[in-house]
């Protein structure tokens, strides 16, 4: 521990053996008159007036001179009195201040409070606050030297009270802290922010009366006293509370606290000195980065969730758990923490630069579990804790990572009698009459000694008791461990000890259990029934339900329900045992099988994506997802490039609504190359989907590339409507890219060629293309009829999936000319189309149109609402604006901060960028106000 020099009450000082005895009150105030010259030099006259004022006695040089002595001897390591020409000062080398302590947490604290992290500035204050013992320099707090800073820093306390204090009123913690924050304001009530949260407070807790009392009583209070009248601001909230507007109900400030950690259905058994150590480096943030390691089912993921269940209420921001398991690719890394959290998708070579620069801000702990998968990612961590500073890491591997500020931390077997205890309370479960006896209760013990006291295997062996004794369990146990004595010596002593109970586990099953076990291993992120049924069974579902069913009251498989379905998945410690036993097997057919089924799935949901029940297959195949990345790495290893193009193709729409832009433009990258050979008609899709995702992310150079690519596959296939369809697409892309003159050459061919060949839905897109371009190049009168014709062929059509990207760019137009309501129109019918086909890009669009016709309404306040809206969803897909859309963007936000201030303005564009995508919704379709849970 640092030496600490404390000043927020009685001047104290604290060492590593605790507080530093000082032999009276001259000492006391002799070190405060030193630490207020904040290192430099006091002379000898300034250190007398402080020790004895007006009348100090004759002698007081030469007691100076002892007083300093018999300080210098009681200062502990790390602080010192020097003596200097000028005077004396004092050199605070290794020594810290609690004052400056504190000012640096209330910056922190008005820093956080500002950027919109009112959980974090409410932690930081009552930090700040918890290092005040009693006024400053009590002692000597109204003498002549100190008297100036004691009152500086009492106000900077009133300052911290408010500022925690209107933390608390973002987070929605009036009616908790109302009577706090009354309080305070009778003390003080000349203090205008505190009378203006006391009015805040009052107002959302149903007393408006009270709280237009108190803005009159301020009033009085100013006028009597100072000659004053309130200050802007809270004028401002005296008319918002006798309007009641509603945006005084709740806060604008962003949700900052992450999801819940998941709880355990049973409680810990045993641990209680590993959580008592774990809590004590958390909460203190004595380990960023701190590692739990330990064989494979020791509990290690189970310890780590209840440290930071415990843990987490010392998170401004909270707690979360990051699953690693089914990952391979370290690259998954980034993004599928980024997910976890409901950040906007990270990836590429600046995906960790994005992933900092988010979690800069914001003091989180996050579980980090199975990471020995992607141990190539271990630096990341570290640089991750390094660059976000109030960032925990607690990671759960098997092996030490070897980075840089790792604290190590061994997750032992549990101790005997904590086994034991874990092993009845599980065989209850199992079996509810199930009693430990004094005759069986040894041979339990001696049961937990053989697995050594692992909970995966202590949890293995009993179940076992729903079908046999105590006895027979310890008799077939040792058989098993016995006969696998003197096993491979390349093997770590932890992985055998858990190999040989799952192998005691795999020999009690039946041989079909064994094979579906061997089986499952295939699945990744679980499967439904349908599924296990198809790849093992051969679509038997009832064999396939019964032999699940067998496998769960063995405890080898997992039954969970993320949406309504039953998805059954192994344990990766077993999974990885089945994977093995697969392997002897015979482990292609199995995987070729997973992997053809799935991609028969992805084409079966394709067509579907654009459909009434696109919102169902859009979450089946969320759910679905690691099963994907499984299908395509083992076509991908088969080296079947034309399945691996099929299933890349059927995914496209699925990867870019969902906004997993980053992962499908390098799954496009790996396929696309070795499949030069393949079909050119689907090659020319899987380029179309490349460009279409390039161009969202603001590649320009890669789109136009992949979109080239099309051209040429269309015409190899001499297929001239998809040769005008990649025209038109090319088109676009080069448009968005900044080159109008290839822009308006490549697209007339479209129009012609697609007239040509009589496809009215390629016809519609390239003249809505067409459109575009007149658009951004300002030409409106053009751009009117390419538009309504466009939108006239989709109409027929009834192709919804772009009547919403016509409606948008049709009501530019309008909006360009002034026809305000009929754009507002078109972008209203617009929104309610892509929400029900779930286009995000499309809704973006459709939001910021909205925004544009309200600062036309000279309604800066929805305006911004809007923007920020629909910028937060462009976030969260990876997408940047096109031409015209980033001209619309920029001209209505100058004209919506004009409009209400820049401060309003940054204020109601948070707003809108939490909303969930309903409420942004709800809100663009109406006039009205924000929802309760939409600030």
């Amino acid at each position: 521990m640092r030496t600490e020099l404390r000043v927020l009450g009685p001047v104290e000082l604290v060492g590593d053996d605790g507080v530093v005895a000082l032999s009276g009150q001259k000492h006391r105030s002799l070190l405060a008159a030193l630490a207020l010259a904040g290192g430099r030099a006091c002379s000898a006259d300034a250190l007398v007036d402080a020790l004895w004022g007006q009348t100090p006695p004759p002698s007081a040089a030469k007691l100076l001179q002892v007083y300093v002595s018999q300080l210098r001897k009681a200062l502990p390591e790390g602080l010192a009195v020097v003596t200097l020409s000028a005077g004396y000062a004092l050199d605070r080398v290794a020594a810290s201040l609690d004052s400056e302590r504190f000012e640096r947490l209330l910056d922190e604290a008005g820093d956080a409070l500002e950027s919109g992290n009112p959980a974090l500035a409410a932690s930081l204050a009552e930090q700040a606050l918890g290092l005040w013992r009693g006024p400053a320099f009590a002692e000597v707090a109204y003498e002549d030297f100190a008297r100036g800073e004691a009152e500086r820093l009492e106000e900077l306390r009133l300052v911290a009270c408010e500022t925690r204090l209107e933390a608390r009123l973002r987070l929605g913690e009036h009616a908790e802290a109302l009577g706090e924050i009354v309080a305070l304001a009778d003390e003080h009530p000349l203090r205008e922010r505190m009378q203006g949260l006391a009015m805040l407070a009052l107002y959302r807790s149903g007393r408006q009366v009270n709280a237009l009392e108190r803005y009159a009583a301020l009033r009085r209070h100013l006028d009597e006293e100072l000659g004053l009248e309130p200050g802007p601001r809270l004028r401002k909230l005296q008319r918002a509370i006798l309007r009641q507007d509603a945006g005084l109900e709740l806060d604008s400030a962003r949700e900052t606290r992450v999801g819940s950690l998941p709880v355990a259905p049973n409680p810990l058994v045993g641990r209680v000195r590993e959580l008592e150590l774990l809590d004590r480096l958390l909460t203190r943030r004595e380990a960023r980065l701190l590692v739990l390691t330990g064989a494979g089912g020791s509990g290690k993921t189970r310890l780590a969730l209840e440290a930071a269940r415990r843990a987490a209420p010392s998170y401004a921001n909270g707690a979360a758990l990051v699953e690693l398991a089914p990952l391979r690719d370290p690259e998954l890394v980034a993004p599928t923490i980024a997910q976890a959290l409901g950040l906007a998708e990270v990836a590429g070579e600046a995906a960790i630069d994005t992933l900092a620069d988010a979690l800069r801000g914001r003091e989180l702990l996050l579980v980090l579990d199975n990471a020995e998968h992607v141990r190539q990612a271990a630096p990341r961590y570290a640089e991750l804790v390094a660059r976000a500073p109030r960032l925990t890491l607690l990671v759960t591997s098997r092996a030490v990572l070897h980075v840089t500020g790792e604290h190590v931390f061994p997750v032992a077997p549990l101790d005997t009698a904590a086994a034991v205890e874990l092993f009845d309370q599980r065989a209850r479960a199992r079996q509810p009459d199930f009693e430990p006896t004094h005759a069986n209760q040894s041979e339990i013990r001696e049961i937990c000694l053989k697995v050594d006291c692992l909970p995966l295997a202590v949890e293995l062996a009993a179940a076992r008791m729903r079908v046999l004794t105590p006895e027979t369990v310890l008799q077939r146990l040792t058989e098993r461990l016995s006969f696998l004595t003197g096993g491979p010596r390349d093997v770590p002593a932890r992985q055998q000890t858990l190999r040989e109970t799952l192998d005691w586990s795999y020999g009690l099953l039946s041989d079909e259990e064994r094979e579906l076990l061997a089986r499952l291993s295939v699945f990744r992120g679980g499967a439904t029934l349908e599924a296990v049924a198809t790849v093992c069974f051969d679509g038997d579902e009832d064999r396939a339900l019964d032999l699940v069913e067998s496998l769960a009251d063995a405890s080898l498989l997992l039954v969970r329900r993320p949406e309504g379905e039953a998805r059954y998945s192994l344990l990766e410690t077993v999974r990885q045992y089945a994977a093995e036993r697969l392997e002897e097997l015979g482990a292609d057919a199995p995987r070729r099988r997973h992997a053809e089924w799935f991609l028969a799935l992805a084409e079966r949901a394709e067509p579907e994506l654009s459909g009434e029940s696109q919102t169902q297959w859009f979450a089946l195949l969320e759910l679905e997802h690691d099963n994907a990345r499984a299908a395509l790495t083992f076509f991908l290893q088969a080296s079947e490039g034309e399945s691996a193009l099929r299933l890349t193709v059927a995914l496209s729409r699925f990867w870019y609504v969902r906004g997993h832009l980053g992962e499908a433009r390098r799954h496009l990258e790996v396929v696309l190359p070795s499949a030069t050979d393949q079909d050119p008609l689907l090659l020319r899709r899987a380029q179309t989907a490349g460009a279409s995702i390039a161009l969202l992310q603001g590649d320009y150079e890669a789109s136009t590339a992949f979109a080239e690519g099309a051209l040429v596959s269309a015409r190899r296939a001499g297929e001239p409507r998809f040769v005008a369809n990649a025209l038109s697409n090319l088109g676009a892309i080069v448009l968005a890219a900044g080159d109008e003159t290839r822009a308006a050459v490549v697209l007339e061919e479209a129009v012609t060629l697609a007239r040509e060949v009589g496809d009215e839905r390629i016809t519609a897109l390239a003249l809505n293309n067409l459109g575009d371009l007149a658009l951004a190049t300002g030409d409106y009168a053009r751009a009117r009829p390419l538009f309504e014709e466009s939108l006239r062929l989709l109409r027929a059509r009834g192709d919804t999936a772009n009547i919403a990207r016509s409606l948008f760019n049709r009501g530019a137009v309008d909006l360009m000319l002034g026809d305000h309501a009929v754009a507002a129109a078109r972008f209203r019918e617009g929104l309610a189309l892509a929400n029900d086909t779930d286009d995000k890009e499309d809704l973006a669009w459709c939001l910021e149109g909205l925004a544009a016709v309200a600062v036309r309404d000279r309604d800066g306040e929805r305006a911004s609402v809007l923007l920020g809206a629909a910028a937060g969803l462009l976030a969260q897909m990876g997408a940047d604006f096109k031409p015209f859309e980033r001209q619309l963007h920029e001209t209505t936000q100058r004209q919506a901060e004009t409009l209400c201030g820049p401060v309003e303005h940054t204020a109601a564009r948070e707003r809108g960028a939490v909303m969930v995508l309903a409420e942004a919704v709800d809100y663009a379709l109406g006039a009205g106000p924000l929802s309760a849970t939409g600030r």
